[in-house]
């Protein structure tokens, strides 16, 4: 289990990371923060014992929320937050 849990968590990260900004050099386009985060939930929940798809949905969904709020409206960071094909 450690090793698996390691790559799921570890593919969690690096899979939030091309989500959120794109990876132009192979035609990924940017999939925003909601996406990003929804994957990064899904993926990273994977490296635990048990796997509660409900449960999993509502923290993502909770999560999704609170980054929002914090990053886009208190913060007012400029990155994407929906997928750059629905903003065009």
């Amino acid at each position: 289990m450690g090793m698996e849990a390691f790559v799921f968590i570890l593919a969690a990260n690096l899979i939030f990371g091309a989500l959120l900004a794109g990876l132009p050099s192979i035609g990924l386009p940017a999939f925003g923060l909601i996406v990003a985060i929804y994957a990064l939930t899904f993926i990273a929940s994977l490296a635990g014992d048990e796997f509660n798809f409900k449960g999993v949905f509502v923290l993502a969904t909770v999560l999704a929320i609170i980054s929002y709020a914090a990053f886009i409206l208190l913060l007012k960071l400029q990155f994407p937050v929906w997928p750059a094909f629905l903003t065009k």
